[in-house]
């Protein structure tokens, strides 16, 4: 099998709430491989965010490593671990995280704008990724003028512009109604088979992953499988 585009090794992370400690994330161990369009399935609690987090290279692990493309995350210094989160990996956000200010275009655009690239470069990307999930005619629309749906869309198109090897997506649906909910769900499947974007997206609603091809049950911090996971919640 091909090199893993990220591995975790036996990860842990743990958070002081107080004098208390939490520990978010107790000793995970995962790959994830070009073209996936992995579920990552827990409740709330469960430690999805902060898992994606690392995988993400936005937190560090107290133990553990994480590697990206076969190069461990904490050997880099702090502008190059920057560099490759804006270059490598793309991020979806449940709460849209837009610049009010400015369209959906420019919102696209925004990642483009750390990299030195020539302008009609970032105009051809910008253009596919709006493209690519169907807002063209709502390109310069602020966020204020469109819907649940439309925002979510322009985030997805923010992540892809930067062509990453993976895209993240905390909870993407949570905050839309159920047929709009699986409208953004039909669209990462399409992106997924269509142009082999890998996903990993975390969800507590299962009834969303009949489409997904692979499921990680996430309980109290730990992988568990699928059985296991289903003994917990009933």
């Amino acid at each position: 099998m091909a090199e893993a585009l990220i591995r975790l090794e036996d990860v842990k992370r743990t958070y002081h709430l107080g004098e208390t400690l939490v520990p978010a994330v107790r000793g995970v161990s995962l790959e994830l491989h070009a073209g996936e369009l992995t579920a990552l399935v827990g409740p709330s609690g469960s430690g999805k965010s902060t898992l994606l987090n690392l995988v993400g290279c936005i937190d560090e692990p107290d133990e553990g490593r994480v590697l990206v493309e076969g190069v461990d995350v904490a050997t880099l210094s702090d502008d190059a671990r920057s560099g490759l989160r804006n270059r490598k990996i793309g991020f979806i956000f449940q709460s849209f995280n837009l610049v009010p200010v400015l369209d959906a275009r420019e919102n696209v655009e925004l990642p483009l704008l750390l990299q030195d690239l020539p302008a009609a470069e970032r105009r051809e990307r910008v253009d596919r990724a709006i493209a690519d999930v169907g807002l063209a005619e709502f390109a310069h629309h602020p966020p204020d003028k469109l819907s649940g749906g439309q925002r979510q869309r322009v985030a997805i198109a923010r992540a892809l512009v930067t062509y990453p090897l993976l895209v993240l997506a905390d909870e993407p649906t949570a905050n839309l109604d159920s047929e709009t909910a699986r409208r953004i769900l039909d669209l990462m499947v399409e992106l997924n088979e269509r142009r082999k974007v890998t996903f990993l997206f975390s969800t507590h609603d299962e009834k969303l992953m009949a489409r997904v091809g692979r499921h990680l049950h996430l309980r109290d911090g730990l992988l568990v499988d699928g059985e296991e996971a289903r003994e917990a919640i009933a």
